[in-house]
């Protein structure tokens, strides 16, 4: 069986493998249940990720019989089931079980002060004296006072991630637990573990234990001594930093990496997971010293992608799928889309992920899926892409065709020819203290090269020195790393070199390799300057410092497999347009992707290979032949490329041809425009979901004292915690409806937790009894049919808040490290209630354009009577559904006259705003688009006269959950802080001080933009 016969159906192994968020209480039947959509939504596996909200006890005799419920249903569906080394995150602390055993095993720190020394716990290392412009070590017998002390701090809630003792216990209480319980009955199903964000620091410069000994046996001198060049510039800081930084990654990587890898190497399980702060050489430096060489000892290195945005460079995917190419490991994961936020498109999913896939990711890990969403899990870090969704049915389409891509790259074979050098250790020797501003413009030019390569389509890959060190040689004019074979070497601009890296580069000069230096070129080696360095510069080629200079010494060296030019025949230079090159079971596959917004027609794509080209479409796996004009060079192509799209180009080389069990169809011709056939404004209203009303603010009393004036419940639930013991509260929520209440209609008030409730609606109790869920298992139904008349109305809820001890401790250690907020869990959560029915929704102050794709309204809300039509040209949350998370089918009836020789392509004009539009005419469907192109030839489907047109829009849960409130309106990088008052990490380009909440409410639009038209085409 070849690749291009499984392209229609794609294996588990290539299909994406997302975080399933276990955090709440665990119902062995809901398990199966949510086991079970996965599968219908085409995932291949998932990872089981314990995440604040969990109730069962962490590694505890019940979440193993969870696991195991879960193995055994996998089994059955042909699922694969991966498990998750920590509560929480950053990986390493073991639920806190390895820190708790003391000191040693504790993460610490370095830091410094002068004289006068304050009182405090720390742990001093060593005091100095100022000797004119040096710091001395302090001997027992010296006379004068100290001026200057290093010390350690310890945080007593991570771990020594440099200590292979401590790393030790880590495996020994989750590794070991896990394969005592399940390796040996389930290995064929069970793949592995993912191990997230491990780190020895975060700005910091780390300290163990271990680390003094470790220094002078690898180095022979003093690390006491040297200790005060890590914060201050002295005769020999740089050689002292290069050592330091170079000792504790080898301390890091061994101890954490290396023992991890190799024990599940050793089991026959993958290691798969990545580093903290993998986007710059500033945070590198002083969290993980250089991920590349931790990269190498996962079976499956990855990186974590946040947000819903790329990025102009490509160093975080890059970095990881380099090694992952050189060391031969196949797979390189990622994991994409936290923070993305309830509203993020399938369009986006796509752009995000194929961002990462050209720049060499092929294995879609989706963060997240969460079992439930009740209290502060729906903010953790959203969206739950999960069955919470409204367009879940649909899900399917995107995981088949990330299966499709994943199996072509991860089978195919890259080309990439140039490799240019990780300038790492530079920003280890120029990390002074916490000040990394020097490191910054070796960042940025590392980045602009990279940059410049790509806008090229001169495929290349990273060079990390350690690795090299290893696995770096030469042979026959080309410089080896791995599996990997370059004919070019770029050395970045930067200030150090690794010594074997030298010698590697003079053998590869004098076998005839080509060696290009930028400026400012390298001086040190090993930290230390050396004439050495100098003599291999001087035989570099030098280019200018720019894109053209560059591609063009290149240009006889490694000429770009694809140019790629404009309809005036300009070539494209964007950031947002890459190409990969594979070759693949005899054929050459070129990935060419727009991740941008720019629409790109005319597209003329010359592709440097003679043969016989064909598209794989990745939707349906189907192959189509492409028109084309042949030239003695290669092949010319006219293609469009839309927003977000890519296309899979497989060129058989001429002798070559398809095997004869593959399936090739027929060639669409081409046609341009005529004349157009607007469609009417206005629309029947088929089919609706129920409407929902969100109530997010409401007044309180504790204990039957005076009501509060009305209050976000956010922010009632930080009022609570701060009494600190149980209080009996009662909140009081508003609801005008303007309907007429003789009508009998199905309402119903969704809420958490009814059962701990006493509810009244109108001063009349309401049974708590759940009638079943809505969007979530936690949103439960309370029938209040006949409840609500017309006018002003108000919801009571009555109910003990409490927290137990325990909590409130946990609380207080979240303030101190993020390993203890991500895994916080409250006993009482205020959340927001819901209405859901037949009706609509009006605000009695006017929606106001927020750009951006946002409208504003300081309501107040009301519930009134559902319209029956509606216009396509103003949007719909303004009509009657600014809470609306559902689907809802439009139709109105097109007269055509009688022509048999017109062809007909359906336009929208610009991308609909929803997350999934259906488009069905005369009772068949025509296509379900998630994505550009928005437009679809509709010829066969239409007849003479009255023809039925039916458009299905389904919406997110944004609209629903918000944020509503956040100053920016709708934030592309959203975390549970998005919903609070405080700007959070993910707000960071925010001063500090900034008051994100608003009582103004933001909703994303919903609908269409431009009414559709018919375009005929000759």
């Amino acid at each position: 069986m070849t690749v291009w016969n499984l392209l229609q159906h794609p294996p588990a192994a290539y299909r994406t493998v997302p975080f399933w968020s276990w955090n709440d209480d665990l119902n062995k039947n809901e398990l199966l249940r949510q086991i079970e959509e996965m599968h219908r939504a085409g995932i291949g596996g998932f990872f089981i990720h314990a995440r604040g909200g969990l109730t069962v006890p962490y590694m505890g005799e019940e979440w193993m019989e969870a696991i195991q419920v879960c193995i055994e249903k996998s089994q059955e569906l042909g699922l694969e089931v991966w498990l998750y080394d920590e509560n929480g995150w950053p990986s390493g602390f073991a639920d806190g079980k390895v820190p708790a055993l003391g000191q040693t095993y504790q993460q610490k720190r370095l830091a410094y002060e002068r004289a006068p020394f304050t009182d405090g716990k720390e742990e001093t290392l060593a005091y100095y004296v100022q000797c004119g412009e040096e710091l001395q070590l302090l001997t027992p017998d010296h006379p004068r006072s100290p001026d200057f002390r290093v010390y350690y701090e310890v945080n007593p809630y991570y771990i020594d991630t440099l200590s292979k003792q401590a790393v030790k216990a880590f495996i020994t209480t989750i590794y070991e637990a896990y394969w005592v319980q399940f390796g040996n009955k389930y290995g064929s199903v069970l793949k592995g573990i993912f191990t997230d964000e491990p780190q020895f620091g975060r700005g910091d410069h780390p300290w163990s234990l271990e680390l003094e000994e470790a220094f002078e046996t690898r180095y022979g001198y003093s690390l006491l001594e040297a200790l005060p060049s890590l914060f201050l510039e002295t005769k020999d800081c740089r050689r002292t930093r290069y050592d330091y930084w170079a000792c504790v990654t080898t301390m890091f990587t061994e101890a954490y990496a290396k023992q991890i890898g190799a024990w599940c190497g050793e089991r026959g399980w993958s290691s798969a997971g990545h580093v903290v702060d993998e986007q710059t050489l500033m945070s590198q430096a002083t969290s993980v010293g250089d991920p590349l060489l931790f990269y190498e000892y996962l079976q499956i290195p990855g990186c974590d992608w946040l947000g819903r945005s790329v990025s102009e460079e490509p160093l975080v995917p890059k970095q990881v799928s380099s090694v992952v190419r050189q060391l031969g490991k196949k797979r390189a994961i990622t994991e994409s889309y936290g923070c993305s936020g309830w509203n993020v498109s399938f369009q986006d999913l796509k752009r995000i992920g194929e961002w990462q896939f050209v720049h060499g990711m092929n294995l879609l890990c989706q963060h997240l899926q969460a079992y439930s969403l009740r209290g502060l899990r729906k903010r953790d870090y959203p969206p739950s892409l999960f069955y919470q969704q409204p367009w879940w049915e649909h899900y399917h389409r995107f995981n088949d065709y990330f299966a499709r891509l994943s199996m072509l790259l991860v089978e195919g074979e890259r080309q990439a020819e140039v490799l240019l050098l990780h300038p790492i250790r530079t920003a280890w020797v120029e990390q002074a203290g916490s000040d990394s501003s020097g490191i910054e413009p070796y960042h940025q030019s590392f980045a602009r090269l990279s940059r410049w390569l790509c806008q090229s389509f001169i495929e290349h890959e990273y060079g990390s020195e350690g690795i090299m060190e290893r696995h770096g040689k030469v042979e026959g004019g080309r410089f080896i790393v791995g599996e990997a074979s370059y004919r070019v070497v770029i050395i970045p601009p930067c200030l150090t070199l690794n010594k074997e890296t030298v010698n590697l580069l003079h053998q590869f000069i004098l076998q005839g390799g080509t060696l290009i230096a930028l400026k400012p070129y390298p001086y040190l080696i090993d930290g230390e300057q050396s004439e050495e360095i100098i003599r291999l510069i001087d035989a570099a080629m030098k280019p200018d410092m720019n894109r053209l200079s560059l591609a063009k010494m290149l240009s006889g060296i490694v000429s770009p497999s694809i140019s790629v030019n404009d309809g005036q025949g300009n070539p494209i230079v964007s950031d947002m347009v890459n190409v990969q090159t594979l070759k693949l079971e005899g054929s050459y596959l070129y990935y060419l992707v727009n991740s941008g917004e720019e629409r790109y027609p005319d597209t003329v794509v010359t592709i440097w290979q003679k043969g016989t080209p064909f598209l794989i479409d990745i939707e349906n796996g189907a192959i189509e032949p492409l028109n084309h004009k042949a030239m003695p060079e290669g092949l010319r192509l006219n293609l469009t490329l839309h927003p977000a799209q890519s296309y899979m180009i497989r060129v058989v080389p001429d002798g070559e041809q398809l095997s004869d069990s593959e399936t090739v169809t027929e060639l669409e011709l081409q046609y341009t425009e005529g004349r157009i056939q607007h469609l009417d404004e206005r629309w029947r209203i088929d089919y609706i979901d129920d409407n929902s009303l969100t109530l997010d603010t409401c007044r309180y009393r504790v204990e039957n004292g005076e009501w509060s004036q009305p209050l976000p419940l956010i922010f009632i639930q930080e009022e609570l915690l701060k009494i600190g013991a149980p209080v009996h509260i009662e909140l009081e929520f508003e609801v005008n409806a303007a309907w007429n209440s003789v009508i009998e209609r199905e309402l119903y008030l969704v809420i958490e937790n009814p059962e701990k409730m006493k509810i009244q609606v109108n001063g009349n109790e309401v049974a708590s009894h759940s009638c079943g869920w809505w969007r979530d298992i936690a949103f439960k139904k309370i029938d209040i049919r006949g409840c609500l008349q017309r006018g002003r109305n108000t919801i009571r809820l009555a109910l003990d808040f409490w927290n137990a001890p325990e909590t409130y401790a946990a609380m207080k250690r979240a303030d101190h490290f993020e390993s203890e907020a991500n895994k916080l869990t409250f006993d009482t959560e205020l959340e927001s209630v819901y209405i859901i029915g037949e009706f609509a929704v009006t605000s009695e102050s006017p929606f106001v354009d927020g750009g951006e794709g946002v409208l504003y309204t300081d309501g107040p809300f009301t519930i009134a009577e559902r319209p029956q039509e509606c216009s396509l040209a103003d949007d719909l949350v303004s009509q009657g559904l600014p809470f609306f998370a559902g689907s809802l089918r439009l139709t109105q009836t097109v007269s055509l006259p009688p022509d048999n020789r017109t062809n007909w392509v359906w336009k929208f004009g610009t991308r609909p705003n929803a997350i999934v539009t259906r488009l069905s005419i005369n009772g068949k469907e025509i296509r379900t688009f998630l994505w550009e192109p928005f437009e679809v030839d509709i010829s066969e489907y239409l007849q003479s006269g009255e023809n039925l047109v039916e458009l299905e829009l389904i919406g997110s849960c944004r609209n629903l959950l918000g944020p509503h409130h956040h100053v920016k309106g709708e934030p592309l990088k959203i975390g549970p802080d998005s919903f609070k008052d405080k700007p959070g990490w993910t707000d960071k380009d925010l001063d500090p001080d900034t008051p994100i909440y608003q009582s103004r409410y933001a909703f994303v639009r919903f609908g269409l933009s431009h009414v559709p038209r018919l375009v005929s085409m000759i």
